[in-house]
């Protein structure tokens, strides 16, 4: 709202111009903090996915030739990285990219485990991480848990919504890696839909619990987006391919 908007309720006597100056100027302020999306948001979250992507999908087996330990360390070194650039970012009011950062570092967390158990020979090198995000295997879930885990003490510590992405994701991928590790080698794809079906339900109204609890203490951050997101796509997955022969 502009200074001229206010001139008719300072000449109708509601406003004197000192009260209708600050308040325009109270207006101006609270709409430059306000959340918008420009195309320097853009480049923060097109760089940001590229770096996630090359930490999860795009990991090249460059990795597994470090070996256990020297993957768990280079992992570790990263995560810290990521943390300090993200308490850095955020002493400078800088969400966006804080956020991001933030996510990475969690996106570290499962990397970080693999290599771990890797170097405690649970892994062999003929399983590489990309793996993770290529075939499901009851296996991960130790990972998977890690970094629920992680994620959840982050999100204490920072309150970031997109640090709720990689949580979304993680709970996608238990859906699909609970069957295997409940039901052993059992390839029945009907037990898979129901419970990728169910899981998605889960998602969706824990998706529903969060924004009813995050709507009045952050009315202006969405935590429930990626929930929502994610538990739609399991659950929408599940139900158009099971079979209703009718």
């Amino acid at each position: 709202m502009r200074r001229t908007e206010l001139q008719p309720a300072v000449e109708a006597g509601i406003l004197s111009a000192a009260q209708a100056d600050r308040l325009a100027a109270f207006l101006t302020a609270s709409a430059a903090a306000a959340p918008r999306f420009s195309f320097v948001h853009v480049l923060y979250y097109l760089g940001g996915m590229i770096a996630i992507g090359a930490m999860t999908l795009f990991m090249t087996l460059g990795w597994n030739s470090l070996g256990g330990w020297g993957g768990l360390f280079i992992a570790l070194c990263y995560l810290v990285l990521f943390l300090a650039l993200t308490h850095r970012l955020l002493e400078r009011r800088l969400e966006i990219p804080a956020g991001i950062t933030a996510t990475l570092a969690v996106v570290m967390v499962p990397l970080a485990i693999f290599f771990a158990q890797m170097a405690l020979g649970h892994w062999g090198a003929d399983k590489p991480y990309r793996h993770f995000h290529q075939y499901i295997d009851g296996r991960w879930l130790m990972m998977e848990l890690g970094t629920l885990a992680a994620a959840a003490v982050l999100l204490w510590r920072y309150r970031l919504p997109f640090m709720l992405m990689p949580v979304a994701v993680t709970l996608w991928y238990m859906g699909m890696d609970l069957v295997p590790l409940l039901f052993g080698d059992w390839h029945d794809w009907e037990v898979r839909k129901f419970v990728s079906l169910c899981f998605g339900v889960a998602m969706i109204l824990l998706a529903f619990w969060v924004d009813l609890r995050s709507r009045h203490s952050h009315p202006s951050r969405d935590y429930a987006f990626w929930l929502y997101l994610f538990g739609a796509l399991s659950f929408w997955g599940g139900l158009s391919l099971l079979e209703s022969r009718s």
